[in-house]
């Protein structure tokens, strides 16, 4: 089939947003003939990847827009990111059409950004239209606010009004939605508030993936020694470490060795609180580089996530291809990943209860090397289901199934 994909984000060498679009168009081009219209600042990458890998070139076509950018604009008002990129989002409609005109393309494919308050253009071609993954539609849980910083209170609760006011009052989003011939959710959660908003159902197929295996054995824990847990992500207040500290700080900590990677707004804050909560086994690391990071979670037993806004994040893949067991709550997109063969995931009812939960939950694998083992096991085989070239399958069965958009 022949599709036209909107892929701002595109790069072989970098992660997040760009990585995940160059992984799924990577993946789709072996099945189909992709036309990628993305951002001009990827080029350079994408010039690079095919001088090292010529042979893949012809698979590819390429289209390059410039987005405007204004750095103290955005620095002042960081919302002020989106005027530019609904410009951008514009400029490639424009695109689009005179690309529409030479190659009559089968299926339209509005890729990334993943958030949902920008869904382009595209959809007003009156081609079968795909959308997704799509995100943003979570919200902090109410309950667990209080626990952050006097800074993080404040943003995340307007960030909770605002993305509900959003949500319901974008045009744009609803006349996309209404136009999509096939909807993508990025987590269970996504896939709901689709439902309940603008009555369509969608695909649940997570924005991230995991590339290779793991291929690291499973050691089990001696006797004497102290289960190292793993934490990872950007020190801020949304990322909630603060939950955990209060968890290891239930009991005798001293049979746990917590390894903390990241730096942020929150660093000084949560390395105060752990001294204040007498943490002693605690390491930590700062921002270092992806293989040392990737060595620090090998080393360990055990990860633990507390993200209270995400969708699904690649570092819990990264987790369980390593043979770690995963604490997660059952949140975000963490919830569609976590099985009982692979984790525990942690209601949330309020913060006493989840701090007690994720202490209680530590605490049964300390203790049951058998089931941290057995668990382990478990997640090296969850992590194969989320492979880039499966969910590529996923997309290209969408676009083989979905019905002509009516003009």
């Amino acid at each position: 089939m022949k599709i036209l994909v909107n892929c701002y984000a595109c790069s072989p060498f970098k992660g997040s947003e760009p990585g995940m679009g160059w992984n799924f168009v990577r993946c789709l081009a072996k099945k189909h003939e992709l036309h990628i219209i993305t951002e001009s600042k990827f080029q350079p990458d994408l010039e690079k990847y095919f001088c090292e890998h010529p042979g893949e070139q012809e698979y590819y076509h390429f289209y390059f827009i410039r987005k405007n950018r204004h750095k103290k604009m955005r620095k002042i008002w960081p919302p002020s990111y989106y005027w530019f990129y609904k410009a951008w989002q514009k400029k490639a409609y424009k695109l689009a059409l005179e690309l529409e005109g030479k190659e009559h393309f089968d299926v339209i494919h509005q890729l990334n950004m993943v958030g949902y308050r920008e869904p382009g253009y595209l959809w007003k071609m009156g081609k079968p239209f795909v959308w997704g993954p799509i995100g943003g539609f979570g919200k902090v849980p109410w309950s667990l606010i209080p626990s952050m910083s006097l800074w993080g209170m404040v943003f995340y609760t307007c960030h909770n009004i605002i993305n509900n006011w959003q949500m319901r009052m974008n045009w744009r989003v609803k006349a996309a939605m209404k136009k999509a011939s096939g909807l993508i959710a990025a987590t269970k959660d996504v896939q709901t508030a689709i439902r309940q908003l603008y009555g369509k159902d969608s695909i649940i197929i997570p924005e991230v993936g995991l590339i290779g295996n793991g291929g690291c054995q499973i050691s089990r824990r001696l006797p004497d020694e102290k289960l190292k847990i793993c934490w990872s992500g950007q020190h801020t207040p949304g990322k909630s470490l603060n939950l955990l500290l209060d968890s290891i700080a239930l009991g005798e900590n001293e049979k746990v060795e917590l390894h903390v990677m990241g730096e942020g707004s929150e660093t000084k804050r949560w390395k105060r609180k752990s001294k204040r909560l007498g943490l002693r086994n605690i390491v930590w690391h700062g921002w270092v580089p992806r293989d040392n990071g990737l060595q620090i979670m090998q080393s360990c037993h055990l990860f633990c996530i507390t993200s209270l806004k995400d969708l699904t994040s690649t570092v819990i893949l990264e987790a369980l291809s390593f043979g770690l067991p995963v604490i997660a709550l059952d949140h975000c997109g963490f919830s569609n990943v976590l099985t009982p063969t692979c984790g525990i995931k942690i209601a949330i009812n309020n913060k006493k209860q989840v701090v007690e939960d994720f202490y209680k939950a530590i605490i049964e694998i300390e203790k049951d090397e058998e089931r941290r083992h057995l668990l382990a096991k478990g997640a090296q085989i969850r992590s194969k289901e989320f492979n880039w070239e499966d969910k590529a399958e996923a997309i290209s069965k969408i676009y083989e199934t979905v019905p002509v958009q009516n003009i």
